[in-house]
């Protein structure tokens, strides 16, 4: 019976390692190293629209330019589509945003991503509980988004210190384990 049970341990523990995702480095859009800027120039007209009352629960993006700032590298994307995120917080004073890659180009991608979420953090004025139970997940095996914090810049003004955290979609699934398959669920408020 003892000779089964370790037999069945060794058996458990072989599918345990071959069922682990792969959990991605860092890499350059969310690296530890240093805080990025990331630079957002869009129509005035555009920005006076997207901070109407009226359009704040709006999923409507606005055309708008991207530059990723590190001390090593300046990325810039001419035309990504460019909206606030986020369910209960969209009324608070310092909005999240969504930058989206693919809206307005077909396929374009920045590091293999379609879209980046620049969280406010409202809710956390340390701005530290996500980033850091997004890393507790990750040193323990669990597929968690990655994260970093950036400086944001929107049209020249500074807007504050950001989380910037990965979106949780197909490419999220295909880069953890294989596969766009399978059932991804979004909570909703």
């Amino acid at each position: 019976m003892k000779r089964l049970s370790i037999l069945g341990l060794f058996v458990f523990s072989f599918f345990q390692v071959l069922a682990q995702p792969n959990l991605p480095e860092n890499g350059h859009v969310y690296t530890a190293e240093e805080i990025p800027k990331v630079h957002i120039s869009i129509d005035a007209d555009s920005l006076e629209d997207l901070y109407l009352e009226e359009n704040w629960y709006s999923d409507h993006e606005y055309p708008a330019s991207f530059v990723f700032e590190t001390s090593s590298q300046i990325d810039e994307i001419s035309v990504v589509g460019f909206r606030f995120r986020g369910n209960t917080s969209r009324d608070k004073i310092k909005k999240s945003f969504k930058v989206s890659f693919n809206t307005f180009v077909q396929g374009q991608k920045y590091f293999g991503l379609e879209k980046l979420n620049l969280n406010a953090e409202v809710n956390d004025p340390a701005m530290m509980r996500s980033r850091l139970c997004w890393e507790l997940f990750n040193n323990l095996g669990v597929p968690a988004p990655r994260s970093n914090h950036v400086e944001v810049y929107v049209n020249g003004d500074y807007y504050g210190l950001y989380l910037n955290t990965e979106h949780i979609d197909e490419e999220f699934c295909e880069l953890r384990f294989g596969s766009q398959g399978g059932n991804l669920y979004k909570c909703s408020y």
